[in-house]
C-alpha cells in the first residue's frame, strides 16, 4: 500500500481523525509517521471541506516549529488515488502520558517534574512562533526513552500570524477536561491558555486524577470556571512542596495571575527539584506570550525633496511658504505632509515616476550570453544537490514481518500471562509463559518467572496435600469422638487443627475433645481421692483404685489455664517438661447464617506428672504482632491442683502470668 509516495509498512494505531502509518520516504529511506484525514461519515460538503482545511493548518502550524521537545512535520500531500490527505511526521517510539498514567506506570516526581518543565520549554517556543496549541492534553504528550518528552497534535493550533480562522463563535476546539477558563468562556486565548492546560496535566501526573472532574460538560466546565482545584496535599501528602505554589499558578482563573511563558514554568519546576522554592514572575514586567504581525496597512508618509538651488525657487521661498500655509489642517481635518521645493519640484518628480512606469527594468532585454550563463549556473547547483543528497542517502533496513509478528505474540503471551498471575490462576500463567519460552529461549527474564511460577506451584501443591491430610485425620477424629474414644481423638483433632489453623470445624471438635477427656481424668482424679485412706502414709503402696497398683508419690498434679482472650485470632501454647499439654486457638466462629470470628475464653484442666520441672507459655496472634514467649520452673507436687492465670496488658501489647 501507498500514500503519495510513501510506502506503508504497518497500521500504528487510529484516531479522531484518521489512522496513522508507520511509512518510508524512498527518496531518502527515512521512517515517518503518516497521519491521513477521516471525515465523519456523515458530513455535508462544508464540515468535509472544514475538516480539511483544520487538517493542513496543523501541518502549517507545526511544520515551522524545529524543537527537540516538538514532533517534528515533513510533509503534507494528498494520496491522488484516494484523494486522502496526510502529514508526514517525525516518527518517534513510545508511550503517550495518557497511556502510562492509566496502565499505572511509576513515575517519580523527579521525572513528572522534569518531563513537563520540558513540555513547557517546547510551547514558550511555539508562542515565540506566534502558535497556540489549544489542545494540550496527555494524549498528545510522548514519553520517549531517556527521560525525554515530545509534544504532538496541533491539529488545532492558532496562527497568531497568520492564516484564517476556521472556527465559528462558541465553537468548542480542544478536550473539555483540559480547557482553560478563557476556552469554555469563548474569549481569545494565547499561551497562557496552554500554560492552563499543562497545569491540568502536571496535577494529574502528580495525584492520577484530575482537577476539575464531573459526570457531564456542564460540571466539568462549571468547576474549571468558578471552582478551585482540590489542594495536592490533601491526595496525596507524600508530593515534595513547592508543587503546590507551581500548580496554583497554572490554573489561575484569570491569565494575568497565571505564568506568564512557558519558561517560566519550567524554571520554577526545576526550582522545586532543586529543594527551592519556585519563583513567579510579575505579569507587568514578563514579557509577551506570543508575537504577532499586524495585517493593517502603515500610513503612507511622502518624504520632502531638497529644493534644487538650496533657497526654495526664484522667488527666495516665497512659493513655499505660500504652499506650507495653503497646506495647514483646517480644525479636525488631518495634518498633510509638504513637499519642499515647490509645484516645479513635484511636476518633476511625477514625471520621473511617469518615465519609470513607461520603461521598467525587467522590460530591457538580457544579452543572450548572459541568459545562458544564469542557466548554466542553475543546472551545475541543481546537479551538485542532487549529488549530495544521494551521498547522504540512509539505507534503512527492510522491516522483516515474520520477526514482527513473533514480536507482537510474544507481547501479548506476556501480557496475558501476567493477567493470569494477578488473579491468582498460576497454572494458566505457567503454560502462558512456557509458550512464551519456545519463542524466546534466550530470554532471561522469561527463564526467572518460570523458576517462579514453577515454586508457586510446588507450594500449592503442597498445600494441597496438607489439606487433605489435614482432612482425613480431621475425619478419623470425629469418628472416634462419636464413639466416646475422647484421649485417641485429641491427638488426631490437633494434628488436623496444626495442619490446618483455618479449619474452624477442627478448632471446634478439638476443643471439645479436650473437654470431654478433661471431664474423664477429673472423674478419675476423684474416684482416686477417695480411695486413699486420711490415715495412709504418703509412701504406701497400697492401691488407689481397682486395679491401680501405683503408690501415692505417683498420684499427677493438677493445672487448670484460665485466659480470658480479648483476640479473634491466635493460639495458646503450654509445654510441661517438653510436652504439649494446652494447644487451643484463642478465637471461635459464631453466627447462623453469617459466620464471623469472635473471641473465645480458654479454662482447661490437665494432669501433670509430679515432678520439677520447666514450663514453656506461648501467646501468639498475628493480626497485632503479638509473639510472647515465657518460661519458669514449677514443682507439681503429687495429688496437688494448681491454677494457671494468663492476661493480657493491652496498654503495652504483653502477656502476664500468674500461677499458684
Amino acid at each position: 500500500m501507498k500514500l503519495g509516495r510513501y510506502e506503508v509498512v504497518r497500521e500504528l494505531g487510529k484516531g479522531a481523525m484518521g489512522i496513522v502509518y508507520l511509512a518510508k520516504d524512498p527518496l531518502i529511506g527515512r521512517l515517518v509517521a503518516l497521519k491521513t484525514i477521516r471525515p465523519a461519515a456523515h458530513a455535508d460538503d462544508d464540515e468535509t471541506m472544514e475538516f480539511q482545511q483544520r487538517f493542513i493548518r496543523e501541518a502549517q502550524a507545526a511544520g515551522i516549529l524545529n524543537h527537540p521537545s516538538i514532533v517534528t512535520v515533513f510533509d503534507i500531500g494528498q494520496d491522488d488515488t484516494t484523494q486522502m490527505n496526510f502529514i508526514a511526521m517525525e516518527y518517534v517510539e513510545g508511550q503517550n502520558l495518557k497511556e502510562a498514567l492509566s496502565q499505572g506506570k511509576t513515575l517519580t516526581f523527579e521525572q513528572i517534574g522534569e518531563l513537563v518543565a520540558q513540555i513547557a520549554e517546547a510551547l514558550d517556543f511555539a508562542h515565540s512562533k506566534g502558535i497556540v496549541h489549544r489542545d494540550v492534553k496527555p494524549a498528545n504528550i510522548i514519553l520517549v526513552e531517556g527521560s525525554r518528552a515530545k509534544i504532538m497534535d496541533f491539529g488545532i493550533a492558532k496562527i497568531a500570524s497568520g492564516g484564517a480562522n476556521l472556527t465559528t463563535t462558541g465553537q468548542f476546539l480542544g478536550t473539555p477536561n483540559y480547557m482553560a477558563p478563557e476556552q469554555i468562556k469563548g474569549t481569545p486565548v494565547d499561551g497562557r491558555t496552554d500554560i492552563f492546560s499543562l497545569g491540568i496535566c502536571l496535577y494529574e501526573s502528580l495525584t492520577r486524577r484530575k482537577p476539575f472532574g464531573g459526570e457531564s460538560l456542564t460540571s466539568i466546565s462549571y468547576k474549571i470556571v468558578h471552582e478551585p482545584f482540590p489542594p495536592l496535599h490533601e491526595i496525596n501528602p507524600q508530593i515534595p512542596d513547592g508543587f503546590e505554589e507551581v500548580v496554583a499558578n497554572c490554573l489561575a482563573k484569570e491569565p494575568a495571575k497565571r505564568y506568564q511563558r512557558g519558561r517560566e514554568l519550567a524554571s520554577a519546576l526545576r526550582a522545586v527539584l532543586r529543594g527551592e522554592r519556585p519563583s513567579k514572575m510579575e505579569p507587568l514586567l514578563a514579557e509577551a506570550t506570543i508575537t504577532t504581525r499586524d495585517r493593517s496597512k502603515l500610513p503612507t508618509i511622502e518624504m520632502p525633496f531638497p529644493d534644487a538651488a538650496g533657497g526654495g525657487g526664484p522667488d527666495g521661498g516665497a512659493s513655499t511658504r505660500a504652499a506650507a500655509a495653503s497646506s495647514a489642517p483646517t480644525p479636525g481635518q488631518a495634518p498633510r505632509a509638504t513637499v519642499a521645493g515647490g509645484p516645479a519640484v513635484v511636476r518633476q518628480f511625477r514625471q520621473t515616476l511617469t518615465n519609470v512606469r513607461a520603461y521598467p527594468l525587467w522590460r530591457r532585454p538580457v544579452p543572450a550570453a548572459l541568459a545562458a550563463g544564469v542557466v548554466g549556473v542553475l543546472m551545475l547547483a541543481l546537479l551538485w544537490s542532487m549529488v549530495s543528497i544521494q551521498r547522504q542517502r540512509v539505507t534503512v533496513p527492510k522491516v522483516n514481518v515474520q520477526v514482527e509478528r513473533q514480536r507482537a505474540r510474544e507481547r501479548a503471551l506476556r501480557q496475558e500471562g501476567s493477567d493470569l498471575l494477578r488473579q491468582g490462576r498460576t497454572a494458566d500463567a505457567y503454560a502462558k509463559f512456557e509458550q512464551l519460552a519456545k519463542l524466546a529461549p534466550n530470554s532471561p527474564g522469561v527463564s526467572v518467572m518460570l523458576q517462579k511460577l514453577a515454586a508457586i506451584r510446588y507450594q500449592e501443591e503442597v498445600g494441597k496435600q496438607q489439606i487433605a491430610t489435614a482432612r482425613q485425620k480431621l475425619d478419623r477424629g470425629i469418628a472416634l469422638y462419636n464413639q466416646k474414644k475422647y484421649a485417641e481423638a485429641v491427638p488426631l483433632l490437633d494434628e488436623a487443627f496444626a495442619l490446618n489453623p483455618t479449619d474452624a470445624q477442627a478448632a471446634n471438635y478439638l476443643r471439645l475433645a479436650q473437654l470431654e477427656e478433661q471431664k474423664a481424668i477429673t472423674a478419675r482424679l476423684a474416684a482416686r481421692a477417695r480411695t486413699v485412706l486420711p490415715t495412709e502414709p504418703a509412701t504406701t503402696t497400697a492401691p488407689i483404685s481397682p486395679g491401680d497398683s501405683r503408690p501415692v508419690s505417683n498420684v499427677p498434679a493438677q493445672l487448670t489455664t484460665i485466659f480470658n482472650s480479648p483476640f479473634s485470632d491466635g493460639v495458646l501454647t503450654i509445654r510441661i517438661g517438653g510436652e504439649m499439654v494446652v494447644n487451643e486457638a484463642l478465637w471461635e466462629e459464631k453466627g447462623r447464617f453469617i459466620r464471623r470470628k469472635s473471641p473465645r475464653g480458654i479454662s482447661l484442666t490437665r494432669e501433670i506428672p509430679p515432678r520439677n520441672t520447666d514450663v514453656f507459655i506461648s501467646v501468639v496472634v498475628p493480626t497485632l504482632r503479638v509473639n510472647s514467649q515465657q518460661s519458669f520452673r514449677f514443682n507439681f507436687v503429687p495429688g496437688t491442683a494448681h491454677r494457671l492465670v494468663i492476661t493480657y496488658n493491652a496498654a503495652s501489647k504483653t502477656i502476664d502470668h500468674q500461677i499458684n
